[in-house]
């Protein structure tokens, strides 16, 4: 107890040293690392996603529901509000109640199988990626699918290289903006889940856009932008990203397949809408 109050007093110090940089937001928990944390609003963060959202053709309000999701980072792990939202999310709908107890089920039970499209980007602890159920992968265009870049499995959501039924839980979080075939890459998903399972995602979703809008597409291997190309943050390619869609008020429709529903949980601020979480089962 008391090696913890040290470590909230020397990051109230911080804060209070850099006035310009972050403020204090709330002390709650993460569970995204797992541990009670304080939980900061930075103004670094929010230049560098104005900067970024600058270009896009999307309206004001839009963009600063962006900087909120994108913002309100764990001091210990800095999981910003949309990746701990995210990882909130996995554990409701497992009927967990902390990240501990997920890595207790991945311990314990090692025919339980999660799959993150991103290297550790969601589940932050460090024993949780000593575990060799808990499967992550990032996409690199220059490697064959399956093999390993630095140590990290690429894999391409359109064609993964995983068996039918590998995976309890598939986690992914704003990506389906930037693939370029959603039915391959939703379908791919529904294959490698078990009966049952859930895939869950974020996207970056403008509520007055009424229908989402298709931005580009690929064609015979080739890029055709049907509107101005928009290039979202990315971390990993330096210059960023592009999107081939702007997901509008019909997300849940737009998102869903055949025995694949898409669902949602809305996340909130002092009562404002921030973000949400989808999910769709495996039925």
């Amino acid at each position: 107890m008391v090696t913890a109050l040290t470590k909230i007093s020397a990051v109230a110090l911080r804060l209070l040293l850099k006035p310009d940089h972050w403020k204090y937001s709330s002390y709650e928990y993460c569970p995204s690392c797992n541990r009670k944390s304080i939980i900061v609003y930075s103004y670094d963060g929010q230049r560098h996603i104005s900067e970024i959202t600058s270009t896009w053709e999307s309206g004001s309000d839009f963009k600063k529901l962006v900087i909120k999701r994108e913002n309100y980072f764990c001091h210990y792990c800095n999981a910003n509000y949309r990746i701990r939202a995210n990882a909130e999310s996995v554990l409701r709908l497992l009927g967990m109640t902390s990240s501990g107890i997920l890595f207790d089920k991945l311990r314990d039970d090692t025919g339980f199988h999660v799959y993150e499209t991103a290297a550790y980007n969601i589940f932050r602890s460090t024993r949780i990626k000593k575990l060799p159920n808990y499967t992550v992968s990032e996409f690199f265009d220059n490697s064959d699918y399956g093999n390993y870049v630095n140590g990290i499995r690429n894999e391409n959501l359109e064609c993964l290289t995983f068996p039918d039924r590998t995976f309890d839980i598939v986690i992914n979080c704003d990506v389906l903006e930037h693939v370029s075939d959603l039915n391959k890459a939703l379908s791919e998903i529904k294959r490698v889940l078990k009966p049952g399972g859930f895939h869950v995602f974020t996207l970056p979703v403008d509520h007055k856009l009424p229908k989402t809008r298709e931005r580009a597409k690929v064609v015979n291997g080739t890029i055709e932008h049907l509107l101005g190309p928009v290039m979202h943050g990315d971390s990993i390619r330096r210059q960023g990203v592009l999107a081939f869609r702007d997901f509008g008020s019909d997300v849940l429709q737009y998102a869903s397949r055949d025995g694949f529903e898409c669902r949602e949980h809305t996340y909130l601020i002092d009562n404002q809408y921030v973000t949400s979480v989808y999910y769709a089962q495996k039925m």
